[in-house]
């Protein structure tokens, strides 16, 4: 089992300065691994706004713009807006974005494994 890297231990384990807790707390959301998920298979990793939210049914406006954000203020995703009208946003993927595949695919891998088995045991306790 992975141990907390360094600065993570330095810190006391606080998520505002550990690199793992921050990163969690960033794709480990109702709606951030579908988001990423979407752009990461989309053609050239880039998504128009209405793209991303046709794709994540159920997500608001509000929502969607929120996670968006925290992905341009991370560096996972670069936003270009075209002047016209209506506006036209895109959201395409950086390097650092894109370098989030393996793990992503690692995750579902281990869910398509395991999940059965995730939801049989959450039955099971829920029956006691």
């Amino acid at each position: 089992m992975a141990t907390p890297k360094k600065e993570c231990s330095e810190a006391g384990g606080s998520h505002k300065t550990c690199p793992i807790f921050l990163t969690l707390g960033l794709i480990a959301n109702k709606w951030a691994i579908q988001l990423l998920y979407n752009l990461l298979h989309a053609d050239k990793k880039t998504l128009r706004f209405s793209q991303l939210q046709k794709a994540l049914t159920g997500i608001s406006q509000r929502e969607l713009s929120k996670h968006l954000r925290e992905f341009e203020k991370s560096g996972i995703v670069n936003r270009k807006v075209y002047p016209q009208v209506p506006p036209r946003v895109e959201y395409t993927l950086t390097d650092l974005g894109s370098s989030l595949f393996e793990p992503i695919d690692a995750l579902s891998s281990w869910a398509e494994k395991y999940g059965p088995k995730v939801q049989k045991k959450r039955a099971d306790f829920e029956k006691k």
